[in-house]
């Protein structure tokens, strides 16, 4: 991670955007990160198979923070199916890059989005960070 990096990151966990529990929502997911003990629920609204809205809330550590109110900036207007493609080289693509220590932090958001649109979609599925992260 280098200096700029490391100032988003400060900037997103101090000033987060999209950071509240959402009351109308389509479809709630919480996600659990037992390594450094994240914990994280992101609202959704969906309509015509497209994220119209995202929150999150949880008691999550600066990284975690700064990925998913990051993950806001990208997310809404974006077709469900897309999302199930999305991963950590997603983040990284988009300018987000954390150690390899902290890289669940970084896609805990996304993990939880994902397995939200599991459950929306009814398709029996339920990722892991594995399916996100490829060492």
């Amino acid at each position: 991670m280098n200096e700029e990096q490391s100032l988003m990151i400060q900037e997103y966990s101090k000033n987060p955007l999209q950071n509240f529990a959402m009351k109308d929502y389509t479809v709630k997911q919480h996600e659990g990160n037992f390594i450094c003990w994240d914990d994280i629920v992101v609202y959704i609204v969906i309509k015509k198979n497209t994220i119209e809205n995202y929150s999150f809330d949880g008691n999550c550590s600066n990284i975690t923070t700064a990925a998913a109110s990051f993950l806001s900036e990208f997310i809404i207007g974006t077709p469900i199916e897309d999302i199930l493609h999305r991963n950590y080289q997603t983040m990284i693509d988009h300018g987000f890059e954390v150690s390899p220590r902290r890289k669940r932090a970084a896609v805990i958001a996304i993990l939880a989005t994902r397995n939200a649109i599991h459950q929306y979609l009814k398709d029996g599925k339920n990722d892991t960070f594995d399916d996100l992260i490829e060492d």
